[in-house]
């Protein structure tokens, strides 16, 4: 049965990372870093399935080339501290087939980050280990209508209720302040450029998945992006094992304990059903008992 796994993360200098060295691992190419000029090699990779480059309009095409892609925002984002790149890593559901899931992908990467300004550059990978993944690398800046990239912050006015702009006043005079060069001087303030980095993306993004997911199957195989506590359902939830747990089996601490909450899930499961059968012959009784009482 399908799973629900939706993870984020930021790619960034100040963990030591590279947005080249990231985009060559997923992708499994060989790409030069023209910042470092080493070359990150990842040609002998095993799993990776597929890769595909997805842009906004207002990119340039030279951005198809994930060397030229992510060797242009490593130069953009100068800073010992920049952040390069958002991650989006998805599960994919086990039941299609692989045009059916780079479809899926496809569809959803554009409705979620490219329609909404994002380059993206994802890749399918799949060992045949019953984990069938996706890594979605992002870019952080907007892209202006020339090409060029966007400033993380913007400055405008701040305006008042009829949307007129709020004088900045001299507190000696109180008259509008006016700047070295006689201009009157307003309000300003600093806004983000987009609103990517806002709290309630990411569980937009994952219901987004659910939802996208959900129109290859029927009604009893769903996918929901909310914990079960949520649903209210008595269920556990399991852990996420990765690669490295699931090619150790049962060797594995991850793989054991989700072996030991499926099996309590498994037992939950039994007495619901239970619970419901007893509450299904209590109400049998009380219709007896009405049945009885009215004879």
């Amino acid at each position: 049965m399908a799973i629900f796994h939706l993870s984020v993360k930021i790619i960034s200098r100040s963990k030591g990372q590279s947005a080249i060295a990231s985009a060559a691992y997923r992708s499994g190419q060989r790409l030069v870093d023209q910042e470092t000029g080493q070359i990150k090699d990842f040609t002998h990779k095993r799993g990776v399935q597929y890769s595909e480059i997805q842009l906004p309009e207002q990119a340039p095409r030279a951005y198809n080339d994930r060397e030229i892609l992510w060797n242009a925002v490593q130069v953009k984002e100068a800073k010992s501290n920049a952040q390069l790149a958002r991650e989006v890593e998805v599960a994919l559901p086990v039941e299609l087939t692989r045009d059916q899931q780079i479809q899926l992908v496809h569809d959803y990467v554009q409705k979620n980050f490219v329609d909404q300004g994002m380059c993206a550059d994802w890749s399918l990978h799949d060992k045949a280990d019953g984990n069938p993944h996706v890594h979605i690398m992002l870019t952080m800046r907007s892209i202006k209508t020339t090409g060029e990239w966007a400033s993380k912050q913007k400055s405008g006015y701040i305006l008042d209720e009829n949307g007129h702009k709020v004088p900045q006043i001299d507190p000696k005079t109180h008259e509008q302040k006016i700047g070295a060069r006689g201009r009157k001087m307003w309000k300003r303030t600093t806004q983000t450029y987009n609103d990517w980095n806002n709290r309630d993306k990411v569980e937009n993004w994952r219901e987004s998945w659910a939802e996208a997911c959900n129109k290859y199957f029927t009604p009893d195989l769903q996918l929901d992006h909310r914990s079960y506590q949520r649903q209210a359902k008595e269920q556990i939830p399991t852990i996420h094992e990765g690669t490295v747990a699931r090619q150790m089996g049962d060797r594995s601490d991850r793989v054991q304990i989700n072996q030991a909450i499926k099996a309590q899930n498994s037992l939950l499961q039994q007495l619901e059903q239970e619970w419901e059968q007893l509450k299904q012959q209590l109400e049998r009784l009380k219709a007896a008992l009405v049945d009885l009482q009215e004879r």
